[in-house]
């Protein structure tokens, strides 16, 4: 049995496995830990489509001649997705601009499949289910919704072509969090102010903005050191209270937004500033 990998042969050792599925079962796991998965596979020739247990179960070891699998780490993964979305969405922003009805019709049929992927990769943006859907259900008709709709389109661009700068400049966007973080430690106290004196809208932005740069500061710091100790304790540390501070948002509960800014997150951030400056030292010449 002859099993390559992405291209390259595979020295793999049989270790009791029986049929197809036990193989595959068995490189999975080997996969892993590198955050690799299996997206596509060859037998004997033959490109198999479906994952199928009970089919695979019944490929004894002996009817295997070759075997060719493809993989797809999680970050292929994500920038895979996210061209897809932004490929999507600037024909959403041509139909738009065009004022073309029938186009915008028939694009917006995929909306309901694309929205699961959109809301996964920017859910601190759109903080619950159904938070991304499309601003406008019906045909749109007067100059005022065609606006509406083409602002939330180019909001959902910006995000998106962010979140693949992040994704493919790690470090330059490292860079760029940190004076980031540095007003932010000033403006929550502010933040705390406005919500203890009812001025709870411009809380309100100012919140939404908290959320999305300590989700990016801990995405990238999980990105450039996952194994760091440090980032996985300052991950855990903050990943409870940013919850909480998301579902406190999304209730409306001014006390309890301000007590987690000023008790919880406030105090974390300088630790966070401090592993940014660390990544970018060892950042590789």
């Amino acid at each position: 049995m002859k099993i390559t990998l992405d291209g390259q042969l595979l020295n793999y050792t049989l270790e009791g496995e029986q049929n197809l599925y036990q193989v595959l079962s068995s490189i999975a796991q080997w996969l892993s830990p590198q955050k690799a998965e299996i997206t596509h596979l060859t037998l004997n020739g033959k490109s198999i489509e479906h994952w199928n247990r009970k089919e695979f179960e019944n490929i004894s070891i002996g009817e295997i001649d070759q075997l060719d699998i493809v993989t797809t780490t999680e970050s292929e993964q994500e920038y895979n997705e996210l061209e897809i979305l932004l490929q999507y969405f600037h024909l959403l922003k041509r139909a738009l601009e065009g004022r073309q009805k029938d186009s915008l019709a028939e694009i917006l049929k995929e909306y309901s499949h694309v929205q699961p992927t959109l809301e996964y990769h920017l859910r601190s943006v759109f903080l619950s289910e159904g938070s991304a859907r499309f601003p406008l259900e019906r045909t749109l008709s007067t100059e005022g919704e065609w606006k509406q709709a083409e602002q939330f389109v180019q909001n959902t661009l910006s995000l998106l072509e962010a979140r693949l700068y992040e994704l493919t400049h790690p470090y330059e966007a490292c860079e760029a969090l940190i004076p980031l973080l540095d007003q932010t430690k000033g403006e929550i106290e502010h933040t705390s102010v406005l919500l203890q004196t009812g001025r709870d809208r411009e809380a309100v932005r100012n919140v939404l903005s908290f959320i999305e740069i300590l989700s990016k500061t801990l995405r990238i710091l999980a990105r450039l050191h996952p194994s760091d100790p440090r980032v996985q304790e300052v991950h855990r540390s903050l990943s409870q209270p940013l919850k909480e501070l998301n579902e406190a948002f999304l209730h409306k509960d001014s006390v309890l937004i301000g007590d987690l800014l000023e008790y919880e997150i406030a105090p974390k951030l300088e630790e966070l500033q401090s592993l940014l400056q660390r990544a970018l030292t060892e950042r590789p010449q």
